[in-house]
This record gives structure tokens, C-alpha cells and sequence, in this order.
């Protein structure tokens, strides 16, 4: 049986450009790390796990999608951006650091900010 609501982000996604999709990848990453600080302010350290290993999977498939013969240096510097994500995240994780959670969020919004305005214009 089909879910009504993979039906319906399917679609939705269908119908962006790729750099929709890319700014939307970034949404549910600052989503996934926002739901882990809850966690942590909570004491609910299964859901923190959750949240952090969401986050850390949509990260890594972001950076396997990078394209380094057409993104040249762009790709690389946004690999260099997922690689301190990543640690920032895997450290916040182990020590529940809730502001190191935060940081990555700002630098993942900004560059959300740039594919929706790149989407914008496709």
C-alpha cells in the first residue's frame, strides 16, 4: 500500500528544481538538529541518537552528491563545510553540546539561503 505522505513529498520534490531539492536536504538536517538539542535539554538520550544519526546520513548524502568535475571548487569548499558539520556534530554528540549543535545550524542555513535563492532563479 502507498503512504499518502511519500506520495506527497515525492511529488513535491518531482516538481523542484535540483537546487530546491538540495535547499530542502538542508531543512531536514537544521530539522533533525534542532529535534537533538530538544533531546539533550530533555535528558532523552535515545532521541538525541536518533536525531544526531538522521542528521549525519542526510549530511553524508549531500556530500556524495557533490559533482567535483562540474562544481570545481564550490564542491570542494562545500566538502570542506559537510566535513566540519560533521565533527561539529559528532563532538556535540558526545559531549550533548547543545551550542555546537546551534553553530552548525547558522552555517547550514546560510548555505540553505543560497540554494533557495539559486532555486529561485532556476
Amino acid at each position: 500500500m502507498v503512504n499518502p505522505y511519500q506520495s506527497y513529498i515525492k511529488t513535491e520534490l518531482d516538481s523542484l528544481p535540483v537546487a530546491g531539492i538540495i535547499a530542502k536536504g538542508y531543512d531536514r538536517i537544521i530539522l533533525e538538529l534542532k529535534r537533538a538539542i530538544e533531546n539533550i535539554e530533555k535528558g532523552n538520550i535515545k532521541g538525541k541518537i536518533e536525531n544526531i544519526s538522521k542528521a549525519l546520513d542526510l549530511l553524508t548524502t549531500l556530500r556524495l552528491g557533490l559533482d567535483f568535475e562540474k562544481g570545481g571548487d564550490i564542491a570542494r569548499n562545500l566538502e570542506d563545510i559537510y566535513s566540519f558539520c560533521e565533527r561539529e556534530i559528532q563532538l556535540a554528540n558526545l559531549k550533548n553540546d547543545t551550542e555546537r549543535l546551534k553553530s552548525v545550524i547558522k552555517v547550514l542555513d546560510t548555505l540553505k539561503s543560497g540554494w533557495e535563492e539559486l532555486a529561485a532563479k532556476s
